[in-house]
Parts: structure tokens; sequence; C-alpha cells
């Protein structure tokens, strides 16, 4: 047998199931004689179960432990037949020819007991990692303090990634990244694998070192790709990666060069300073929202001690900046204690909401320290209304500004993400279709289909989409049509042809910020660069047949919802009755907004009468499929979109949907004229 590819698993079947189909593609392509192994490293998502239904030929070992990286790949090697082994990571998807490449190269260098080929993130570009020197003293010291990132061009410095050497050509290197690397029988039978003392990261570090030491070579060759959707499992798991990856490399130092004392003892302060470094970059986004609310908050205490008391500073100087300190503090506790800064909830507004009641009880018991702030229960209860619309104003503004800064200058909608298609097929068809039901707040706007030639340039695959060009004109498309999303149709391309085009967007529209995604067939599932995304919402037989715990039917968010109202038509009633003194054809506009001020009809709710019903709910202004449905949009569809509106409503999408039906109005107005 020529090859044994193993694949170890853990919490990540989408990807899974698309490396290994990759791979058996790949073994098809290049006539290469394999088996595929995959120890599942007892994962939570069911990868198990879905390798054992969909790839009975596969060799499966499910864990009933995680045994980490190392310690699993071992395990398979015992068992494998292959001439030479592939150990490749499940966030990977091979080129067709990408095994015979490999293995040709592992025959015709004998001396070879590893080789990894180019590795490709996401988004096309070259990944690092793929071909790296050893961590020596020197190259750890220029990597953790950034010396190797200041100046990547120069052999001293940068000796940890080797940036100063081309991409483009195949040479020998000190070590490889764990993702993809093919391995020889006979540098196994010498090493044995993997040393188990590392549980995840550093431990390919070390075999490249020890494989070297056994008088093998490491090769990286560059004449096949690999895409690696690089860290899928970490991300999945509950360990810190960061940890875990510099303490890997303190193992790996301690244990080859265990003379430099001083050197450990230097590089135990640099991982320190790396890790805090790390844990900054990678919560930024949390320590941002945490730092805006906190003065968000600070900003409600002032506005309130202006209103009420008649001056900004109004209390004593004995009280500051105790005063400003405690309030802000007890918000944020409160809103972290609810999950606010979580990925999933940063941009929700029914933390907030929820949180109110709380800031209300925590802001009065600051009157028992600050005698002479209690005095006004309005200024406690100043405090916490002007906060909390400050902090929902925040979030508001927050998605907008992600909205607009992700939609790009020539969308239809700042909401929406240009993408093209991949393909012509049928598959490519029914992903358009998927994507034009997708969620609200993140809308694929298709600008056209890639085909393999030129020869049907113009023709329209669906109404309205057509074909805009073939792979070689992929970059100057992305460039011209700024393009933020292709998206392959499993049965568009070879492998191969994917890799390169994705190498070749990243060379030639490098200033682009463009996913690269890949739907599996006859699946509704998007994977991507850190991204898995579900494209359709699983259309019920009928409105009766809804989940339980719907958003909608949540007392905070009808509060919100109601409060919404009360609002916009507390507003808008003065506005509409100066405007009816001008116009008295406008006196319709009055009765509209006393009827939300009186709760009779809401601002934003479901587009059919059906779904009202189905909902209790109450007429409104607007919906959800009014602002997101195309204007051909099937009765489906917009039962589709009022099943979304129900089951994942929040006070920010109301604010949403009102401003884009503002918009909306604004441009039709403009049309007319």
């Amino acid at each position: 047998m020529d090859l044994s590819i193993i694949i170890v698993s853990y919490n990540v079947k989408e990807f899974l199931r698309g490396a290994i189909v990759s791979v058996q593609r790949s073994l098809a392509a290049g006539d290469v004689t394999g088996e595929i192994i995959v120890v599942d490293n007892d994962s939570s998502d069911r990868s198990a179960e879905m390798v054992a239904l969909e790839f009975p030929d596969v060799r499966l070992f499910a864990l009933s432990e995680n045994l980490g990286f190392g310690r699993a790949n071992n395990l398979a090697m015992r068992e494998a037949h292959g001439d030479c082994f592939l150990l490749l990571n499940p966030d990977t998807v091979v080129g067709e020819d990408t095994l015979r490449v490999m293995l040709d190269f592992m025959r015709a260098h004998p001396e070879a007991g590893l080789a990894g080929c180019k590795l490709l993130n996401g988004d096309g570009s070259f990944q690092l990692s793929c071909r790296r020197g050893f961590p020596t003293p020197w190259a750890s010291f220029t990597k953790l303090f950034g010396l190797a990132r200041l100046l990547p061009n120069s052999k001293l410095f940068a000796k940890y990634n080797l940036t100063y050497l081309s991409v483009d050509q195949t040479y020998e290197v000190d070590a490889l990244g764990g993702a993809f690397m093919m391995m020889s029988r006979a540098a196994y039978n010498v090493t044995r694998g993997f040393d188990e003392d590392f549980f995840m990261y550093g431990e390919d570090l070390d075999l490249c070192y020890r494989t070297k030491r056994a008088g093998f070579k490491v090769f990286y060759v560059h004449s096949t790709a690999t895409v690696h959707f690089k860290g899928e499992s970490a991300r999945r798991s509950a360990m810190n990666e960061v940890a875990v990856f510099y303490e890997a490399m303190h193992i790996f130092v301690k244990k080859n060069y265990p003379a430099s004392t001083f050197f450990l003892a230097l590089l135990r302060i640099g991982i320190a300073c790396r890790t805090l470094l790390a844990f900054i970059q990678k919560y930024r986004g949390v320590v941002l929202f945490v730092a805006i609310d906190y003065f968000t908050v600070v900003i409600g205490v002032l506005l309130a001690s202006k209103l009420v008391l008649g001056d900004w500073l109004a209390l004593p100087a004995r009280d500051y900046p105790n005063a400003l300190l405690l309030p802000p503090l007890i918000a944020v506790g409160l809103l972290a204690a609810l999950r606010a800064y979580s990925n999933s909830e940063r941009y929700s507004s029914r933390q907030i909401v929820l949180a109110m009641p709380a800031m209300l009880i925590g802001f009065s018991s600051l009157t028992y320290f600050f005698k002479e702030y209690p005095a006004s229960r309005s200024v406690v209860l100043g405090v916490t209304v002007l906060s909390s619309l400050l902090l929902l104003a925040n979030r508001l503004a927050m998605r907008l500004i992600d909205r607009f800064r992700w939609g790009g200058a020539q969308s239809a909608s700042p909401l929406m993400r240009r993408t093209l298609i991949v393909g012509t097929s049928a598959e490519a068809s029914r992903i358009a279709g998927l994507l034009k039901r997708t969620e609200f707040l993140r809308r694929y706007e298709v600008i056209g289909f890639i085909d393999h030639s030129l020869e049907r340039l113009g023709n329209q695959v669906l109404p309205g989409i057509a074909i805009v060009g073939d792979l070689n004109m992929l970059p100057r498309l992305v460039r011209e049509q700024r393009i933020q999303e292709v998206i392959f149709a499993s049965d568009a391309v070879p492998h191969t042809a994917m890799l390169d085009a994705m190498q070749r967007v990243a060379r030639e529209a490098s200033a682009m910020r463009v996913n690269f995604n890949m739907v599996p067939s006859a699946t509704d599932i998007l994977l991507g660069r850190q991204k898995i995304e579900l494209l359709s919402n699983e259309p019920d037989s009928g409105l009766g047949l809804m989940p339980i715990e719907l958003s909608l039917h949540r007392i905070s968010h009808r509060i919100a919802k109601r409060a919404l109202d009360l609002i916009v038509s507390g507003l808008a009633l003065p506005v509409a009755t100066f405007r009816a003194v001008l116009a008295p054809r406008r006196q319709s506009e009055i009765a509209t907004w006393q009827q939300i001020f009186l709760g009779k009809v809401t601002l934003v709710g479901f587009a059919s009468g059906e779904a009202r019903a189905a909902y209790y709910s109450k007429p409104s202004l607007t919906s959800l499929a009014a602002v997101a449905a195309p204007r051909d949009a099937r009765a489906e569809d917009i039962h589709q979109f009022d099943q979304y509106y129900a089951r994942n409503h929040t006070f920010g999408m109301d604010c949403e949907i009102l401003l884009k039906t503002l918009l909306l109005h604004r441009d039709r107005a403009s049309h007319s004229h």
C-alpha cells in the first residue's frame, strides 16, 4: 500500500467531512493506493457517527477520551499499513495532485524522512508555519520579541519562520507544520512517532528535530498546495491554546537545549510577555466593549447629575472619583454576569434590558455610602435610565458600524456581502437560492457566477444573475467588483484549480479582504475561514409547527419592543402634528402614530396575516420581509423571514429594520423625483 492518511479530529465534523472527501478525490486522481484512518478524540459533535455513517471505508478509532494530537497519531501509525504516512489536520482541503506529487517526491528522495507541501490560509495567503526553523535560543529570541516581524527578509533575524526564503521553491528546512506532514516508514521505525509529553503544539517541531538527528532530511515542497483553515480544533476546545503553544515551545527548548539556563530564564520572560500580548490581542474585542460600556455609564452619571441637580459635577468633591467609579463597575459587572461580552451576545441588546432592574438596585445601594447622592431618587433613576439608553444606543451603533464596515460601498445594501459563486451547475444554482434566504443580518448579494470558460459569458444562470467570467478573471473581478466572498460549489472545479485561484487572488488582489468558502455537496453548510455557517432555516410544514423557544415571546423582548414603539411614536407625534398643520393631507400620519403609541399597532412585525395570527402579533408598519425579501419573493420565502424574525428577534434588529425602511423610502422618493 502506498500511503496511510491519518487524520486526528476533535469537534470539527463539517471540516472533517470536507477533508475526507478531498483526500478520496486526491487518491483517485493520483492513482494512489491508500487507506484513510480517522482518530476521533472524544468529540461531542457526533464526528465519529458521521464518519461511520458516511464513510464506511474509512478506518475509524472513536476514543472515549482526548489523548491529544501526538498520542492519537501514534495510535494510528502503529496500526497503519502504508509505505508512507500522511499526518493531516481535519481542517484541510488537499488538491487532486497533492498526494501523487508528495508521494513521488518521497520516493525520489529516500533521504527524506519528512516532507510538507505549501499550506494556504482560508483567504489564499501563504501560511508561515508550514516551513520553519528550529526555535534555537537566537531564533526564539527574535521571534518572541518581534525582531523577526520587523525584519522579515533578514536571514539573521527571520530564522524561525524563514520569511527570507521564497515560498515558490523546494528546499530542505528544519521543521514543518503539523497540519500536513508526510513521513516515510523508515523514519517512523527510528523515531516511533511523536513524543507524547506534548499534548498539542510543539510535538511537530520535536518530531522534525528527532527525525533530523536520526540522519533523515526534512523538506518543504512548493509544487502542490493544501488549504488549512487554521486552528479549528483549538477554537472548539476549552483549553487556552496560547498558553499551551508557548508552554510547548518551552518543553521543546528545555528538552533539546538543556545547557543554557540563562536562555531558559530569558525564554520564560519572553513567553510570559507574548502570552500577555496574545491574550490582549485575542480578547481585544471584549476589552474594547467593556471600556466603551464603562465610559458610557460615566457619561450617564454626569448627564443625570446635570439634568436633575443642575450641574455636571453637583456632588461634593469628596465623593469623587467613587461616584464615577462604582456605577460603571456595577453595570459592567452585571453585563459580564449576563454574558453580554460573549461573541454570540456582544451586539445583542437583550442583556442590557435584562440588567436594567439589577442596575437600579445596584445604583440605589450606593445611596447608603454617598449621603449627598441619595437625596434625589430621581438621580438614581436617571442614572439607570440614561445609562441603559446610552448602552442600547452603543449596541445599535456598533452593529450598524459593523454592517457598514463589511457591507462594501458598492453593495445594493450595506448589510450585504458581495459574493461570487464558482460553478454554473444545478448545485451552484441551489447555493445561490440558499444565499437569497440566509439570515437577514448577514445576507449575501450574489454578483454573478464563475464558469470554467468564457464560452457562455453573459448567460444568465438564474434570473438576474449571469456568468461574469472564468477562474482566470477571478483576481480582476475581486478587485473591480469589490468582492468579499467567493463560494466554490462542490462540483465546480478540481481542488487543485481552486487552490491555484486562491493563491492568485491572494497575490494579485491582496488589498481586498476576501473570504473563500466551500459548500459540501447536497448540504446547507458553508465552510470558510474561521466559520461554519448554516444557509437554510429548515422551513417547517406549517405555521403551527414552530420551535417552542421564541425570542419574541420572551418578556424582556416584549418590553423592549413596546419601549421602542413608545419612544419612536412619542418623538414622531409632535412632528406629525406640526406637519399636519402645514399640510392638512397629512392628518392620517397623526392617527398612525397615535395607534402605535396606544399599542394597537407596532412598528416592526410580520409580513403576512397568517404569521400575525400564529404569533398573536399586532399589525405593523414594516417587517423583516419588507426590507430583506426580494420583490419577487414567494410565499414560502416570506414565511421563512417571518420565522426567522420570531426566533431571533432583538431590540437591535428592530432598530436596523426601521433604519433600512427609512433608507428604502428615501431611495424611492429620490427615484420618483
